[in-house]
């Protein structure tokens, strides 16, 4: 029987066939209902085309070709394999109803029925095999990326592992190993928690795995593990939990970070920071920190020193505590020690008490870290009590400049030169004569006898109370120093009890002219320059 007219038997049902096809894929194949309709009738005329080509005779190459074709595009689209075999099973079997339907000849439906059943067959067997093909290639990278996954994994240079839904290790890093002594089968398989102290161990089934199951992840827990060889080290350790899709923890995917260093340096600094704060408050030296102006911390001496109490520093801008005068200067010092973030040296500034009083101080200043933030330490020195000695001390110096000129005016007036005549000197001598005070008199009238020429200088003594062995030996070294200038010394107005004294100390005057009087003197003296000139 010739395969066209098997053909022809069916082909004036082809439309009906179209829809019929469409009509049914589209309740067991949700994939085919995405597509518009015009594309839904161009996919169902090229099936039933292809049943009907098959009617006059079945090509297995053409159903290949039309199957890898169109098959592995449909997979690429998303189309599931049933999807794909529920198309090929509808055209069949509206082929098939179709030929028993309007085709009258037995033999003619059943040969039509035959050749349905074989294109199906073929097709089907091409879907089978470009869905296999699909999956083991998709297999095969899937086999080959955990393959490279669990290479890189074990050979990252991160301390990884992970965990299964019951907290026990299925994959460990080299480096992780490695880190902490052990052998892969030795950890394989045994709890994570096994491997951390016991702190550790308490805060991660109190805190970390419960919150791991609550929000799917633990970013940088910190955490002690314990080598094999029973070293702690500090760890910080970040986890996230992989779910299925029924949204349980299927596995647990871990890093960490070795911080013992970290760790370590932040112990020191808080150390170094506690013996800081212990030197500092011992300390009787006023100190304080400050950022911008703003007091962050003092010492007890500093609060000793203001008469304020810490609490009510702290928090107070600098400038509150310091002498108005002086705080153009203080500001131009926080710039410097802000810009230049270095030692400033000593300054003197002047600070105000809690009563009113003036606080002097040497204060010297360095940038220092204080819990984290630049900032600047001070420290204060009170030279009050200096600043005081030193004004007592210019008081003081300013007296004795002024008792000084003084001494010189009395000694000028104490010892006044008188020219009397030509060639002759009085000096009238008034008050308590001293060791000093004989030695200016020698001076002041050795210095006017040669400066006036004079031949006599009267010395008159009536203003003095009294005297002792050492104004009769300045009286003697004063007439014997006029001697060598070529002048006579006459000696005036001797009371009767400086008299009597110079006897009792054995004072030797022989040598000296004396008189009773002034006068005496000056009569004396007259005559005696007189003489000299004849």
């Amino acid at each position: 029987m010739e395969t066209s007219t098997l053909k022809a038997a069916l082909l004036p049902e082809r439309e009906n066939l179209i829809e019929t096809l469409i009509g049914e894929i589209l309740e067991v194949a949700p994939f085919y209902s995405a597509f518009p309709r015009s594309a839904q009738l161009a996919m169902a005329a090229r099936l039933i085309d292809l049943y009907l080509d098959a009617l006059d005779e079945v090509k297995p190459e053409a159903l290949r070709t039309y199957g890898i074709e169109v098959y592995t595009r449909r997979q690429e689209q998303g189309a599931s394999l049933l999807e794909v075999l529920h198309g090929i099973s509808i055209g069949r079997r509206a082929m098939s109803r179709i030929a028993l339907l309007r085709v009258p000849m037995a033999e003619l439906a059943g040969e039509i029925l035959t050749r349905v059943e074989q294109a199906s067959d073929e097709l089907v067997r091409v879907a089978v095999a470009v869905y296999e093909k699909r999956r083991d290639t998709e297999r095969r990278a899937f086999e080959a990326l955990e393959q490279r996954y669990q290479d890189l994994y074990q050979r990252t240079p991160a301390l990884m592992h992970s965990l299964d839904h019951e907290g026990r290790l299925t994959t460990v890093s080299d480096r992780w190993l490695e880190f902490l002594g052990y052998t892969r089968d030795e950890v394989l398989g045994r709890r994570s928690i096994e491997f951390v102290t016991e702190e550790t161990r308490k805060r991660a089934l109190a805190e970390h795995f419960p919150r791991l199951r609550r929000e799917g992840r633990v970013d940088g827990a910190d955490a002690q593990f314990v080598k094999k060889t029973g070293e702690v080290v500090d760890a910080r350790l970040s986890s996230v939990a992989v779910r299925d899709e029924r949204g349980e923890i299927q596995q647990i995917l871990a890093v960490f970070e070795d911080v013992t260093a970290e760790v370590q340096a932040i112990r020191a600094l808080r150390e170094s920071e506690e013996r800081w704060r212990g030197l500092t408050e011992l300390a009787p030296l006023p100190l304080a920190v400050h950022k911008g102006g703003v007091f962050l911390w003092v010492n007890e001496a500093l609060s000793r020193l203001l008469g304020l109490p810490r609490d009510e520093i702290v928090g107070m801008n600098v400038l509150r505590i310091v002498h108005p005068d002086d705080h153009a200067l203080l500001i131009d010092r926080l710039r410097k020690s802000k810009d230049g973030r270095i030692a400033l040296p000593p300054i003197e500034e002047r600070y105000l008490h809690a009563d009113g009083s003036v606080i002097y101080a040497d204060v010297a200043a360095r940038p220092i870290l204080f819990e984290g933030e630049e900032a600047t330490q001070i420290a204060v020195v009170d030279v009050t009590a200096r600043k005081h000695a030193e004004h007592v001390q210019r008081q003081n110096e300013a007296q004795a400049r002024l008792i000084e000129a003084q001494e010189e005016t009395l000694r000028a007036l104490s010892t006044p030169l008188i020219p009397i005549g030509a060639g002759i000197l009085v000096t009238p001598l008034i008050g308590r004569i001293t060791g000093d005070r004989a030695a200016g008199i020698l001076e002041t009238i050795a210095a006017g006898v040669v400066a006036q020429g004079a031949r006599v200088a009267i010395v008159d003594v009536t203003g003095v109370p009294e005297a002792d062995v050492s104004v009769a030996e300045a009286l003697v070294r004063v007439a014997q120093a006029i001697r060598l200038l070529g002048a006579e010394v006459v000696i005036t107005g001797i009371q009767p009890s400086i008299a009597r004294t110079l006897v009792d100390l054995g004072a030797d005057l022989g040598s000296l002219a004396t008189r009773a009087t002034l006068r005496d003197g000056i009569t004396y003296a007259l005559r005696h320059s007189s003489r000299r000139r004849l």
